[in-house]
C-alpha cells in the first residue's frame, strides 16, 4: 500500500527534532524542493514509497545545526539548507539535471529583475547576429540561382591612364575575348530604351536588354514557359526579331496568358515574338523585364565604343586567376595591334557573385563583423552581471560546501543557471529576429539583390544553438571555477577584507572587452559619418535638388520616320524637332520656370571621342588625338539644373542644323587643353557622326563619313565643372553638344517648377500633346537621385551608429557595476583610508582614475581591432581612410566620456563612506 507524502508535514517534524527556529518562507523553500527531489526520484524510475522513502532519508540527514550555528552570520541560509537537501538525496551522485534547472527557474523567480535584464541583454545580442547573419546568408553565402554560380565572371574594360577601373566593354573587343580557351563560353548586352506599347492600353517604359542568344545557356537557366532563344543557335540574326519576357511582365502586363507564347509584342514601334517567360524573380542582370536577341553583328562596331556589358564561364579546370592571366595577355596584343582604339585598355575579370551585390558585399561583412562584437559584447556584459551574482552567494556557496556538497553539484547548478537564461536569450533573439525581418524586407531605402529570400532556416537556428552552446558554457563554468577556488571555510569564519582579487582581475578584463569592442564598433560608425558627410560635400556642378527628372524615349513612328532604312532628314531632324516641341510644350505650363534636356545625368559617364582644337598640331597618328567626354543637352538645361556658366552663353534655339555648329565645354577641358587662351571663340573639330541608333550629329555627310579633317564647332561658352564620373573620380574633360544638333532619341528631361508635382502634370501634359503613345517615366527630383547614390553607406551608416551607441551604452553600464561593486566589497579599504586622514576627494579620485587606466587600456585594444578590419572597412569608405583622425579621437572621446560619467556615482559613493559604520559593517 502507498503511503500518501506531505512534504509541508515532514519538513516541520524535522524542523521541530531538530530544535531549531526557521521563517515561514524557509519552510516553504524546504517544502518546494523536497516536492523537486521526489518527482525526480519519480523520473529515473522509482515507485512512489520509494521515492518518497529517498526525499524523507535526504531530510533526515539534513543537519539544520550547522545553518542554525551561522543563522546570524549568514542570511543564505535557506540556499544552504537548499543544497544539503539536493547534495543528500543525489548520494554522490551529480545532481540531476532536471532538478537544477527547476531550482534555477525558482531562483530566478524570486529574483526576476536579474533574470529579465540579463534575458534582455542577451536576446539583444543573440537576435541581431541571428538577424544580419540570415540577411548574409540569404544575400552573400548563399549559391546564385544560376548552374556551377561560381564559374560565371564578368568583363569590364579599365584603362590605368584615365583612372578606369570598371568601364563598359568594346563590343568588338568583347568578340575577341569571348574565343579565349580559358572560357566555355560568353554573353554581351547592351541597354536600349524602349517603350512598349498595345492598342488600348497606356504605352509602359520596360527595361530591356539586348544580348546574345547564348545568354541564358552561359548562365545555365532556361525559361519556364516556352523554349527561349535556339539553343546552340546564331548569337545575332537580322531578320528574325524575338525576345524573351519575365514572369513579372508576364503577369502585370499580359494576365499571365501562356499564350503569349509566338506572339508579336511591340518594342519601339518593332514587333518582336515572345519566345519564353522567364522564372519568378530571374530579372538578370539586374531589374530587366525584357531580354531583346541582338540583331546586330558586334563585330562590326567600333572598338573604341565601350558601352556593353558581359558575362562568361570558366572553361572546366580554369581558375580566376589563370583566366585574368590570358585576358590581360590579350588585352596588351590588342593594344599593340590596334593602337588608335586599344591604347592603355585592357579587361578586368569581377566574380558575378561581386558583381551584383557590388558595395553590399563588404558592407553586409563589415555588418556582421558589428554584430558579432555587439554579441560578444552582451555575453560580456551577461558574464558580469553573472560573475557579480556568483560573487555575492560566496556565503552561500561556503555553506553548501560545509554542508557536503559536491564541487561537481555546484558546477552544475551554475550550468543549469546559465543554461536557463541562454536558452531564455536565444528564444528571445530568434522572436526578435521572427519580427524584424518582414519589417528589414519592406522598409529598407534601398534595393539588396535577393533579400527578399531572406528567412529563418536551419542556419539561423544553428547559430542560436551556438550561442546557447558558448553563453552557457562561459556563464556557467567562469563563476563556477572562481568560486571553488576560493576557501570556503575562511569565508564561513571571517568576514571579507576587500574584493576578491582574481574575481576583480576576471571582471576588469571583461570590461575592458567590452570597451574594446565598443571602440571598434563606435571608430567605424564614426568613419562611415565621415564617408557619407564627404558624399554629401561632394561638387555637383549644380543646385537642383527640387528639379524634377523623367526619361523620355522616342521611337520612329513617334516622330512620323520610317522603322528602317531612315535618313538624317527623315529620322534625326524630325526627332530633334520633336524634343524641342516637347520642352517648348513644358515651358509654357504654369509653374514651370525652367525645362531642359540631356543625353546624361551628373555623374555619368558620357561618350568618349576624340577632338582637335584648330589652330593646335595633329598629333602622327590618330590614336594619339586627345579624348573628351561628348554629351548632347538643349538650351534650357544648364538653367533647370543650376549650372553656372563661367564665360561665353548658353544654347539657344538658334543653334539649330542649318546655323554654325555650337559647343559648350567645362572647365576641366579649358584647364587641360586651352589654359592660355580664351577658350570662346576657338573652333572644336570632331568625327563623331553618331552614336550608333542612339544619336546622331546632323551636320554629318550623308554617307556618316566625316572628313579627314574633322566637323567644326565653335565653343561659345565655359560652364563650370558638372561632375560626370562617379563619386571618388576627377571631373573628366567634357564637350556639350545641343540637342538641336546632336539629337539623341532617349534623353533626361529637367523641369525646375513651383513644386515637383507641378513639373510632373507638366511632362505629362507635354508628351500627351505632342507625343501621345510615347510613355513617361517615373519621375524623381535630382535630390532623390543623388540621395540615392549615397543611400548605401548612409543605411550602413545608421546601422553602425545604432549599434556603436548600443555597444557604447553596454560598455558604460559594464564600467558602472564593476566600480559599483567594487566599492561596495572595498568599504572597509576605503574605510580605512578616510580613517588615516585621506581626502575624500582623493578616494574619488582614485575611483576615477582606476576607471580611466581601464577605459583607456580598452580603447588602445579597440584601435587594434580597427586595424586588424582595414581591410574590409577599407571598402566601405569614400574620402577618408580606416586611419581618420577626426573619427578616431571622435569615437574613443565619447567611449572615454561615457565610461567615466558611468563611474561617477560609484566615486561619489566612495566619497561619502562613513569610516566609523564601514570598519564596523565588516
Amino acid at each position: 500500500m502507498t503511503t500518501p507524502f506531505d512534504p509541508r508535514a515532514e519538513v516541520r517534524r524535522h524542523v521541530a527534532k531538530s530544535g531549531v527556529e526557521l521563517p515561514e518562507a524557509t519552510v516553504d523553500e524546504l517544502v518546494a524542493y523536497l516536492e523537486d527531489l521526489h518527482a525526480a526520484a519519480l523520473e529515473e524510475g522509482a515507485t512512489p514509497n520509494d521515492a518518497r522513502t529517498r526525499a524523507l532519508a535526504a531530510l533526515e540527514e539534513s543537519a539544520f545545526s550547522v545553518l542554525q550555528r551561522h543563522a546570524a552570520k549568514h542570511p543564505d541560509r535557506v540556499q544552504a539548507a537548499r543544497a544539503d537537501l539536493m547534495a543528500r538525496s543525489a548520494g554522490g551522485r551529480s545532481l540531476n539535471v532536471m532538478s537544477a534547472i527547476r531550482l534555477a527557474l525558482r531562483q530566478f523567480r524570486q529574483h526576476p529583475t536579474f533574470a529579465i535584464v540579463t534575458v534582455l541583454v542577451l536576446g539583444l545580442g543573440t537576435g541581431a547576429a541571428t538577424t544580419v547573419f540570415t540577411v548574409v546568408d540569404s544575400v552573400v553565402l548563399r549559391p546564385l540561382p544560376y548552374s556551377d554560380p561560381d564559374r560565371l565572371v564578368t568583363l569590364w574594360d579599365t584603362n590605368t591612364e584615365k583612372g578606369l577601373a570598371h568601364d563598359p566593354i568594346s563590343p568588338v573587343n568583347f568578340m575577341d575575348y569571348r574565343v579565349l580557351p580559358v572560357f566555355s563560353d560568353a554573353a554581351g548586352w547592351w541597354r536600349p530604351g524602349i517603350n512598349l506599347t498595345e492598342p488600348g492600353k497606356d504605352p509602359i517604359r520596360v527595361n530591356t536588354i539586348e544580348t546574345g542568344a547564348n545568354l541564358f545557356e552561359v548562365l545555365g537557366v532556361k525559361p519556364q514557359v516556352g523554349a527561349g532563344f535556339p539553343a546552340g543557335g546564331k548569337m545575332f540574326v537580322t531578320n528574325e526579331l524575338i525576345c524573351v519576357i519575365s514572369d513579372r511582365l508576364w503577369r502585370t502586363r499580359f494576365s499571365g496568358d501562356p499564350s503569349m507564347i509566338g506572339k508579336a509584342i511591340s518594342l519601339n514601334d518593332t514587333p518582336y515574338i515572345v519566345v519564353g517567360v522567364m522564372a519568378p524573380k530571374f530579372h538578370f542582370p539586374d531589374d530587366v523585364d525584357v531580354w531583346q536577341r541582338v540583331r546586330w553583328d558586334f563585330t562590326q562596331h567600333s572598338r573604341a565604343a565601350h558601352f556593353m556589358e558581359a558575362v562568361a564561364r570558366l572553361s572546366p579546370g580554369t581558375t580566376f586567376e589563370q583566366a585574368q592571366s590570358a585576358v590581360d595577355a590579350l588585352g596588351t596584343r590588342l593594344a599593340q595591334e590596334n593602337p588608335r582604339t586599344n591604347k592603355g585598355w585592357n579587361a578586368r575579370l569581377v566574380s558575378l557573385l561581386d558583381e551584383e551585390l557590388g558595395y553590399y558585399r563588404p558592407a553586409l561583412m563589415v555588418l556582421f563583423g558589428a554584430v558579432a562584437l555587439l554579441l560578444i559584447i552582451g555575453v560580456l556584459n551577461v558574464a558580469t552581471l553573472l560573475l557579480t551574482r556568483a560573487l555575492s552567494r560566496e556565503k552561500e556557496i561556503a555553506v553548501r560546501v560545509a554542508l557536503g556538497a559536491a564541487p561537481r553539484q555546484l558546477v552544475t547548478q551554475l550550468m543549469a543557471e546559465s543554461l536557463v537564461l541562454s536558452v531564455a536569450g536565444a528564444i528571445t533573439g530568434i522572436a526578435a529576429t521572427a519580427a524584424a525581418l518582414p519589417l528589414i524586407i519592406s522598409f529598407t531605402p534601398v534595393q539588396i539583390p535577393r533579400l527578399e529570400e531572406a528567412g529563418i532556416d536551419v542556419r539561423a537556428l544553428g547559430l542560436c544553438l551556438a550561442v546557447v552552446a558558448v553563453t552557457t558554457v562561459v556563464f556557467g563554468l567562469v563563476p563556477a571555477l572562481l568560486l571553488l577556488r576560493t576557501q570556503f571555510t575562511t569565508d564561513l569564519k571571517a568576514g571579507e577584507r576587500g574584493s576578491s582579487k582574481g574575481a576583480r582581475r576576471i571582471y576588469s578584463v571583461l570590461v575592458a572587452a567590452e570597451v574594446a569592442m565598443a571602440c571598434a564598433l563606435l571608430v567605424s560608425s564614426a568613419l562611415l559619418v565621415r564617408t557619407v558627410g564627404r558624399m554629401m560635400e561632394t561638387p555637383t556642378g549644380v543646385s537642383a535638388d527640387d528639379v524634377t527628372i523623367s526619361t523620355v524615349q522616342l521611337s520612329p513612328s513617334a516622330v512620323g520616320a520610317p522603322t528602317r532604312g531612315g535618313t538624317i532628314e527623315t529620322v534625326w531632324v524630325p526627332t530633334a524637332n520633336v524634343h524641342s516641341r516637347i520642352l517648348d510644350e513644358i515651358r509654357a505650363q504654369s509653374g514651370v520656370t525652367a525645362a531642359g534636356e540631356s543625353n546624361f545625368l551628373p555623374f555619368t559617364v558620357g561618350w568618349r571621342n576624340p577632338f582637335l582644337i584648330e589652330g593646335q598640331p595633329r598629333p602622327g597618328r590618330q590614336e594619339d588625338l586627345p579624348q573628351a567626354q561628348m554629351h548632347s543637352v538643349s538650351e534650357g538645361y544648364f538653367e533647370a539644373m543650376g549650372a553656372t556658366m563661367a564665360r561665353g552663353r548658353t544654347f539657344t534655339e538658334f543653334d539649330h542644323k542649318d546655323s554654325t555648329g555650337a559647343v559648350i565645354v567645362n572647365e576641366a577641358f579649358v584647364r587641360r587643353y586651352l589654359a592660355d587662351v580664351d577658350a570662346v571663340g576657338q573652333v572644336v573639330r570632331t568625327w563623331a557622326t553618331g552614336i550608333g541608333p542612339l544619336g546622331t550629329h546632323l551636320k554629318s555627310p550623308p554617307n556618316y563619313r566625316p572628313p579627314p579633317e574633322g566637323m567644326p564647332s565653335e565653343i561659345v561658352g565655359v560652364v563650370k565643372d558638372v561632375n560626370n564620373v562617379p563619386l571618388g573620380q576627377t571631373v573628366e574633360p567634357a564637350i556639350y553638344f545641343t540637342t538641336r544638333q546632336f539629337p539623341f532619341s532617349e534623353v533626361f528631361i529637367a523641369v525646375k517648377a513651383s513644386s515637383p508635382s507641378v513639373a510632373q502634370t507638366a511632362i505629362r501634359e507635354a508628351l500627351r500633346k505632342v507625343v501621345p503613345n510615347v510613355p513617361m517615366s517615373a519621375t524623381q527630383t535630382w535630390g532623390e537621385r543623388f540621395a540615392a547614390k549615397t543611400a548605401e553607406a548612409r543605411l550602413l551608416m545608421t546601422i553602425l551608429l545604432f549599434f556603436g551607441g548600443l555597444a557604447a551604452l553596454l560598455a558604460a553600464l559594464g564600467v558602472y557595476g564593476l566600480f559599483s561593486w567594487s566599492v561596495a566589497l572595498r568599504t572597509r579599504e576605503l574605510a580605512i583610508r578616510l580613517t588615516l586622514g585621506a581626502r575624500p576627494s582623493s578616494v574619488g579620485a582614485l575611483v576615477i582614475g582606476q576607471s580611466a587606466v581601464l577605459v583607456v587600456t580598452g580603447l588602445a585594444v579597440g584601435l587594434v581591432i580597427v586595424r586588424l578590419a582595414e581591410s574590409a572597412l577599407t571598402r566601405v569608405v569614400y574620402g577618408v581612410t580606416t586611419t581618420d583622425a577626426l573619427a578616431l579621437a571622435t569615437a574613443s572621446a565619447l567611449l572615454l566620456v561615457a565610461a567615466i560619467i558611468a563611474c561617477v556615482p560609484p566615486a561619489l559613493r566612495a566619497m561619502r563612506v562613513d569610516p566609523v559604520e564601514g570598519l564596523r559593517a565588516e
